[in-house]
Order: structure tokens, then C-alpha cells, then sequence
């Protein structure tokens, strides 16, 4: 009996606790759009040095870009790279020549 006491009271504490925070910021939003508050907005500079392996980097410098997610794939098989459709079968066709050349017997000596 006296745990869920404990956690009744814990609980209700808890959720005081909430809404007293959830109320102050919303007096503190109202008093920043009365103007209320003195809020100056200033510039700073990034004062970094430049990374030790970007020194010798120049502005145009072509960069390798590593992607860890994969992206997401076409569905159209011209734009696959090693598409017939995109790239033609001129490959695949003098492949299976050749297979049918030794296959046959019949090779040209080449190789």
C-alpha cells in the first residue's frame, strides 16, 4: 500500500512539476513579443583553424564523398548503370560469340 502511495505522490509531483515548467515558458514567450526583454543579437566569426587534413585542399579540388545510406534505388532499368538499354549489348552480344566460337570449336586463334 505505501509503494503506490510513494508513486501517486511521485507521479502528481511530476506532473506539477511539468506544468509550472510548460507556463513559464509560455509568460516568457509573451513577454519577449511585449518587448519586455532586452534582446540584442550579435555577430560572430568563426575563429577555427582549418582542419590538419584539409590544408592542402584547394578551392576546386575534386573530393571523395562517402554515403552511409543507401540511396534509393530507380525502378526504370534505363537508368541502371549497366543497363543494356543505356549503355547497349554490344558486350554481351561479342561474348556470346565468343561462347559459341569455343563451344563450336571453331577458334580464330585469338587469345
Amino acid at each position: 500500500m505505501i509503494f503506490a502511495l510513494v508513486y501517486v505522490l511521485i507521479s502528481v509531483g511530476l506532473a506539477g512539476v511539468a506544468f509550472a515548467l510548460i507556463f513559464k515558458n509560455l509568460r516568457d514567450i509573451d513577454k519577449i513579443e511585449k518587448g519586455e526583454y532586452n534582446i540584442k543579437e550579435k555577430t560572430t566569426f568563426v575563429t577555427k583553424s582549418v582542419h590538419p587534413e584539409m590544408e592542402e585542399v584547394e578551392v576546386g579540388d575534386e573530393l571523395l564523398v562517402v554515403r552511409f545510406d543507401e540511396p534509393k534505388k530507380e525502378q526504370d532499368p534505363r537508368f541502371k548503370l549497366d543497363s543494356p538499354a543505356l549503355h547497349g549489348d554490344i558486350l554481351n552480344e561479342s561474348l556470346k560469340k565468343r561462347i559459341e566460337e569455343l563451344e563450336n570449336g571453331t577458334d580464330s586463334g585469338e587469345g
